[in-house]
This record gives C-alpha cells, structure tokens and sequence, in this order.
C-alpha cells in the first residue's frame, strides 16, 4: 500500500473540516463495530493494547507495539515485546506499519485518528477505565475487533476469578485506611483505578472517603487530619525496604504522620501501579499480600 506523505494528508483533513459535507464518521467508529475479516497487521499503538494483544493475539498477526512496551519504566511485557516493530505516537509512524488495524486509547490526538481515517486505516480508541469492569469491557472489545472473542473471554475470566479469590482474605485488610503519594503530594480518588484496586484488595481508600477525585494534590495539613494508615509508593516492592524516601524527608510535616513513623509503606513497581489492562488484578494482589504482611493498624 502506497503511503501518501502526512503533509499532503494534513492539507485533505483541514479541506474536509471545512466542508460541512465531509463529516462521515467511519464505520470503525461506531462502538459494536467488527471487521468483516480477522485483521492480520494489527498495531498496538497503546500500552494497554500491547499488553492485551501479546496475551491473546499470533505474534504473526501483530504489525507493531507502542514504543514503551520495551521501556522497563513504564512497561510489564518488556520479554514479550522484543522483536516486534516499534511504532510511536505520530501517525506516519503508524502508518509505516502498513497496518489494517490499530488499537489505540483516549489520549490518542484528534489529527493521527484523522489522518489514519484518511487513509482509510480503521482505527480504535480504547476508553479511559476506572475500575475492572471498564478493564473487562476493553478487552472484550479488542477481542471482538481482532476477531479473538474466545481468548479476550478466557483473559477476563481469569481476572474476575481472581479478583474473587481476593474476597475470601479481604476481612483481614479491612481496617487499612490506603492512600497513595507521590513526591508532588498527588494522589487518586473516586473513579480512579487505583481506589479500585484498594477496593479489590478489601481496604479502604481513604482519598474517596474524603472527597477526592480522580486525581488531585493534597496538602501535608489534609494528610495529618485524615492520618493514613499505610501509603502506597512508586517502586521496588518487598519487605526488604522499609526506608523513608528522601522526597518524605523534605516535608517536615510528613513525618508526623503515624505511618511515616511505622513505616507503613506499600511500595509498587511504576508498571504495575500504572497498568490500566488485566495485569492491574496483581497490583490488587500485591497491595492485599502487603498490608497482610503489615498486620492491623
């Protein structure tokens, strides 16, 4: 397929918004759509879609993964990507791919769908979750899209089944009153994955019980008012460190905080706190084998 140079194709959009005829929307962007074929060159042009597509697609059928798949900061199938094109957020880069399909999420730009529509490459964004029953309908729709409705099905099936597995220890976490912090005091809350995943875990996310949304920062005198009883933190994780970071040090209010002074520290490697697909049930996972291991405030 002859790939025409994104200049010219920017020109044919800006044509097109400007007539008032031109505003079709392509059969792809309807959300029950399904190609009438299984795609054979699919891009994976999000984490989430990489993510999805290495557990349940051929890797013959994968044309190209989002370039952080092989970044070990952001990505948790670094193994699995190797090998596969690299493709970035620009549309010639996707295009270069020659893909019949592309997968990708909300914060995708307005001109690369424009311009991949444009060449009459399907293209499908993903919606933003916030909690595992978003989770369970973007994978079902990758699979319906990629005509691999069976394996997209088995992959949900094991989420919730371990999700439920969860339940049977939750009453021993129950009393943990969970926040996570960043060195910028940023923290989630209602509607955010992470308060789902304190949720799966059977604590309390404490952000939500105070009124917070999904993404917020807090002073240090919120903090000492509400008095967290554990803080969940960007790292390695592991018994073995226990140490305070540097970034609590230099807030002299922190340290007051009864949990700063216990210790109280979840720590959750970046990938899996940041996750938005299946792989988000470990950080579930994770969070309840720690606060166990911590005992009762």
């Amino acid at each position: 397929m002859l790939v025409p140079s994104v200049g010219r194709w920017r020109w044919w959009i800006g044509l097109c918004i400007s007539c008032a005829g031109c505003r079709h929307e392509p059969p792809w962007a309807s959300p029950d759509w399904r190609p009438a074929q299984p795609p054979q060159r699919i891009v994976a042009a999000s984490l989430l879609a990489t993510e999805v597509l290495l557990a349940i697609a051929p890797r013959a059928r994968i044309a190209g993964v989002h370039e952080l798949a092989v970044d070990p900061r952001f990505s948790l199938v670094v193994d699995s990507a190797q090998g596969l094109p690299l493709v970035g957020a620009e549309a010639e880069q996707l295009l270069a791919a020659r893909p019949d399909l592309v997968i990708c999420d909300a914060y995708t730009r307005p001109e690369t769908l424009a311009l991949l529509s444009a060449a009459a490459v399907p293209v499908v964004r993903t919606a933003n979750p916030g909690n595992f029953d978003d989770i369970a309908a973007n994978l079902l729709r990758i699979g319906r899209l990629c005509h691999l409705e069976a394996e997209a099905g088995q992959l949900v099936t094991s989420m919730q089944t371990r999700l439920q597995a969860l339940v049977a220890t939750a009453p021993a976490v129950a009393e943990r009153r969970v926040i996570n912090l960043d060195g910028g005091l940023h923290t989630y809350g209602r509607g955010s994955l992470f308060a789902a995943v304190v949720v799966a875990a059977g604590a309390r996310p404490l952000a939500v019980e105070r009124g917070v949304g999904p993404f917020r920062k807090v002073d240090v005198e919120a903090l000492l008012a509400w008095q967290p009883s554990v803080l969940v933190l960007e790292g390695s994780s592991g018994e073995a460190d226990r140490s305070v970071p540097p970034w609590i040090e230099q807030h002299p209010g922190l340290r007051l905080l009864q949990c700063v002074q216990a210790k109280a520290f979840v720590r959750v490697p970046g990938p899996l706190l940041n996750t938005t697909s299946h792989r988000l049930v470990e950080t579930a996972e994770l969070l309840q084998r720690e606060l166990t291991r911590l005992g009762r405030p």
